[in-house]
């Protein structure tokens, strides 16, 4: 009987890490728009932003976030006016990912 509370109790925590994972990957996309947005004025969806998320593996503020912020920027700046644009960067990781991001309409 105690071995069926401990499974329990393992399966709580257990899904308890995983929402935990997933609410940082949510924060690394939001983050990962507005850096974007304000640094280079690139307004991408918010799926773009999640998707890119979960390619790339962001989960903190560190390596695939700012590389990426980077690369959009350059993508920008050399004068990629399409909806959609597309990048390569090293995930979390260190394997280069393609990540293409649409951009939003401007009500978004």
């Amino acid at each position: 009987m105690k071995l069926h509370i401990l499974g329990a109790i393992a399966l709580v925590f257990a899904t308890a890490g995983h929402v935990q994972a997933d609410d940082r990957r949510t924060a690394a996309a939001f983050y990962f728009h507005s850096f974007t947005k304000s640094a280079c004025g690139f307004n991408m969806t918010a799926e773009s932003a999640e998707k890119a998320a979960a390619t790339l593996g962001m989960s903190n503020l560190h390596d695939p976030l700012f590389p990426a912020v980077t690369a959009v920027c350059t993508e920008v700046k050399k004068g990629n006016k399409s909806k959609v644009i597309e990048i390569q960067v090293p995930d979390n990781h260190k394997v280069m990912r393609k990540v293409i991001l649409e951009k939003a309409k401007w009500w978004q």
